[in-house]
């Protein structure tokens, strides 16, 4: 009897294995001409599971009463168990109206503590795109920071998913409940507790979760809008798990900045210091809207030594840059004792 349980916990240890996967994501669009648009999905998935050996490619609905499939183009290995995976084709709509894309995706990551027997929850992700005439082509903001931070009981934590638009619309944010079967709201979603609050502010876009109080993962979804001469143009979903820890570790800071403004031609050049009061290394990153555009902003580490890091922000706009809405890039400080 022993030997045929530990057979059946053994087999269902190996379906679990192969079903949790999903962790976070989100769908994208490009405008390519007419009708025709280049549709990209990003997943985040558990490293370990065998189900990511069965996902080269993807369901897709369009949103046009068809469907079909999306091939996987890569696979990026990333920190603590996140695989991102990018999928990607294009697809021609049959004309003006509003499509809702969705991706529908057996299953969840196992263990999310407020999604109940998330495991057994399809994980779905969607984005909206209109097609007006008067309105003109469109292509979504491009999400510059991957939903892979980790958080600490008692201490606030923030992410902000530094959306930049190609197209230069406004960008709103909200909270939504994360979705499943058949891309309807979970049943029984909660968002996850806080000693005093969980939000996402509308103009910035940073998610801030103050503070965990329980230990574990919990999944949590954004909405971002585009907003076009006072009309909503399109909105996307990202969906993302975020894992608290109970960390002894105190988290680098970054000194204050300040907003700028820049001239066509000047250069645009600053220095970005992240001390660690517990005198680890600190590594500096930066993603945002001068690194998506043609000429490109740097960003080079100038000095590094115990608790403390030095980076050099540098960018010439050109003329292709110059556009109403201001460009926002995120500094990120990570250190090497990550919990």
């Amino acid at each position: 009897m022993k030997k045929l349980l530990a057979c059946i916990l053994s087999l269902l240890w190996c379906l679990s294995a192969w079903a949790t996967h999903n962790r976070a994501g989100e769908i994208t669009y490009r405008h390519v001409s007419g009708y025709i648009y280049e549709i990209t999905i990003i997943t985040y998935t558990y490293t370990p599971s065998e189900a990511n050996k069965s996902r080269g490619e993807l369901p897709i609905g369009w949103g046009d009463g068809t469907s079909g499939t999306i091939p996987r183009l890569s696979e990026e290995f990333l920190p603590d168990n996140f695989t991102k995976n990018t999928y990607k084709t294009t697809h021609t709509f049959p004309g003006p109206g509003s499509f809702t894309i969705t991706m529908i995706d057996p299953n969840r990551n196992e263990g999310v503590v407020n999604i109940v027997e998330s495991v057994n929850v399809p994980f779905a992700i969607s984005t909206t795109l209109r097609i007006d005439a008067i309105l003109g082509g469109n292509t979504t903001p491009v999400l510059t920071n991957p939903p892979v931070d980790n958080a600490a009981i008692g201490v606030t934590f923030i992410h902000n998913p530094a959306a930049y638009d190609p197209d230069g619309d406004s960008l709103a944010y909200r909270l939504t409940t994360c979705s499943g079967e058949n891309g309807e709201f979970i049943s029984g979603y909660t968002l996850p507790m806080a000693s005093k609050s969980l939000t996402v502010n509308p103009r910035t876009g940073d998610l801030v979760w103050d503070a965990p109080i329980v230990l574990g993962s919990y999944n949590v979804a954004m909405i971002i809008e585009e907003w076009r001469k006072g009309t909503k143009i399109g909105e996307i979903v990202r969906d993302m798990q975020i894992e608290v820890y109970d960390a002894q570790n105190i988290v680098p800071k970054i000194q204050p900045l300040t907003d700028l403004c820049v001239r066509v031609g000047d250069t645009v050049r600053f220095r970005v210091t992240a001390i660690d009061a517990d005198s680890n290394n600190v590594t500096l990153t930066a993603s945002g809207g001068p690194f998506e555009v043609a000429n490109k902003a740097n960003f080079t580490q100038v000095s590094a030594e115990n608790g403390k890091t030095v980076s050099e922000f540098e960018w010439v706009p050109t003329c292709d840059e110059v556009r109403e809405q201001s460009y926002t890039v995120l500094f990120k400080a990570v250190d090497d004792d990550k919990i």
